[in-house]
């Protein structure tokens, strides 16, 4: 697996990015040591889990309501100290790279605004360049989508050949009123990287 990467690496604060698969998580702390936050699940899952666990992920309970929120707003402020730039995935879930950006989940941005930290904006995005992947496709074999048992998508995608992702981080997002404003001043550049990518892969650029 080969990966570029476009745009100033962060140094601290925050960074959401769209989400399109368990590798995702991979392949941004292969660019720089991040602190990830993931949902609760991750923490548990074969190889994974332990990959998450020594890099100090911050593991969120999903519909966890507000009994929790104090223990993963303290847990978001513990992490922006620690001086990495923390990481998450607003969407909530993956796509397939072809629906486009789901909206924003807007808890954690509580986070952002109560520590004063930078936001930056990512997204990844993944190619087969070998000829040898007949049949296979990103949507199906390296995007994790839906109902897809996770044993069967990672033994296909252990099987592809010239996998690679594309990373490009966007500069911060000054527009901070609220986390309404924050999460969707976001999601607008998220989804001008994700879409302006799409259509370089279509006209071949």
């Amino acid at each position: 697996m080969e990966w570029s990467v476009a745009g100033r690496l962060p140094e601290s604060g925050a960074v959401v990015s769209n989400h399109l698969s368990y590798l995702d998580i991979l392949v941004y702390l292969s660019v720089r040591p991040f602190v990830m936050v993931a949902k609760s699940e991750v923490e548990h899952w074969p190889l994974l889990g332990k990959i998450t666990q020594r890099a100090g992920t911050v593991y969120v309970q999903r519909g966890g309501g507000p009994s929790t929120y104090g223990a993963v707003n303290a847990a978001m402020a513990a992490a922006y100290r620690s001086g990495l730039p923390v990481l998450f995935f607003p969407e909530g879930t993956t796509t397939d790279g072809q629906s486009g950006v789901l909206p924003f989940r807007r808890g954690l941005f509580h986070s952002v605004l109560n520590e004063g930290v930078e936001l930056r904006t990512a997204a990844v995005r993944y190619e087969l360049v070998d000829s040898a992947n007949e049949g296979a496709s990103v949507a199906r074999d390296v995007c994790w989508v839906g109902d897809d048992y996770l044993g069967p998508h990672l033994f296909r995608l252990l099987g592809l050949r010239g996998v690679k992702a594309e990373i490009q981080f966007g500069d911060e997002v000054r527009a901070r009123g609220d986390r309404f404003v924050l999460s969707e001043g976001a999601r607008g550049v998220v989804v001008e990287m994700c879409e302006g990518a799409l259509v370089s892969e279509l006209v071949g650029v």
